[in-house]
């Protein structure tokens, strides 16, 4: 499906941690406990956030207020969730050629890229408060599924070194998941090599595995499941590791140009729990893009949730309406970043 966001994803935030200043809203909606649980509040709130974001990206962004013109949208007129679909959409596309900040550029604490995978990147501007909501998402998200632990725990990263990635914004989340529990060692499988490429060092990668699994502390995967995947195929015939208990693998960032070699998630989940020794409900998928900065996490049986402060909505391609039940379409996202 082609995916696109809401413009009051493309925004930018000037209020504290504990929800002064103009985007209150925002702040409040975006740190709710037990965000999967809509009640009529956590509406109420989630719709008084996107119209004082909609009013401030009106007010300080060229490009979002030439697109709310010439769709005579009025940001002032959402005052129920019905009124959210009338929010007019930026597509990713756009967002990939043109760069659309409601802030100053020096107000940016952290700049991220999408992968790019099929040539031009999106750039993703932070500003401060922003990425504290971002985070804050993450972190209530991860304690409720389990995620969040004390213990000392190693991380084998099948992504790109964020030491040498850079601005890449799948390398900076699987590096920003790490805060949820102790590093006592963490390895990347895809290093840069003498000549500047990327290399994926699979059996360096299968002898730190190994000894990762005789450590006894849990372990934790991270990765694109495509490298995971093609990983698997190292150990040698026969070979099961047995990871120690309460071990993860979270996995995110789709196959890209291993999509001819995509097997169905559920094939997935089973090679892992047979060669890994990892249950299913510990393998989770994540889901995320670049241009919707708020965290998805499938849930121990592997259904997708969207949480009160997010919206997503299947439009028809051509008109933009809201697709009926069945029929397939874009994913129109909105949600509750600033930039």
């Amino acid at each position: 499906m082609t995916r696109s966001s809401d413009a009051l994803s493309g925004s930018g935030g000037q209020q504290s941690s504990k929800g002064v200043g103009p985007l209150a809203n925002a702040e409040k909606v975006s740190r709710v406990k037990d965000p999967m649980v809509w009640t009529e509040d956590k509406v109420r709130l989630m719709v008084e956030a996107c119209r004082e974001l909609a009013v401030f990206h009106q007010e300080r962004s060229p490009e979002i207020r030439h697109v709310y013109e010439k769709y005579g949208f009025d940001p002032k007129s959402i005052r129920a969730e019905a009124d959210l679909e009338r929010i007019p959409v930026v597509g990713v596309h756009a967002m990939k050629y043109h760069l659309l900040l409601s802030l100053p550029p020096e107000k940016s604490v952290l700049t991220l890229t999408s992968s790019g995978t099929r040539g031009q990147k999106t750039q993703v501007w932070f500003d401060a408060e922003s990425l504290d909501r971002v985070q804050g998402m993450l972190t209530t998200l991860w304690e409720e599924e389990g995620l969040v632990s004390d213990r000392p725990t190693n991380y084998m990263m099948f992504v790109y070194d964020p030491a040498e990635a850079k601005d890449l914004g799948i390398a900076f989340s699987d590096k920003n998941q790490q805060r949820f529990a102790p590093v006592a060692e963490s390895y990347y499988a895809i290093r840069k090599d003498a000549s500047g490429g990327w290399e994926f060092r699979k059996k360096a990668t299968l002898e730190k595995l190994r000894a990762f699994a005789k450590d006894g502390k849990p372990v934790r995967i991270f990765g694109i499941p495509s490298f995971i995947y093609e990983f698997l195929a190292e150990l040698d015939p026969g070979e099961r590791l047995s990871l120690p208990e309460g071990s993860w693998v979270v996995v995110g960032g789709g196959w890209k140009a291993a999509e001819d070699k995509k097997v169905s998630r559920e094939y997935f989940r089973g090679k892992i729990t047979e060669l890994l020794g990892v249950p299913s409900e510990n393998i989770r998928d994540g889901y995320g893009l670049a241009e919707h900065s708020a965290p998805y996490i499938d849930c121990p049986l592997h259904r997708f949730h969207v949480p009160v402060y997010n919206r997503v909505i299947p439009r028809d391609p051509v008109t933009m309406r809201r697709c009926r039940p069945g029929r397939p379409g874009c994913s129109s996202s909105s949600l509750l970043t600033t930039r």
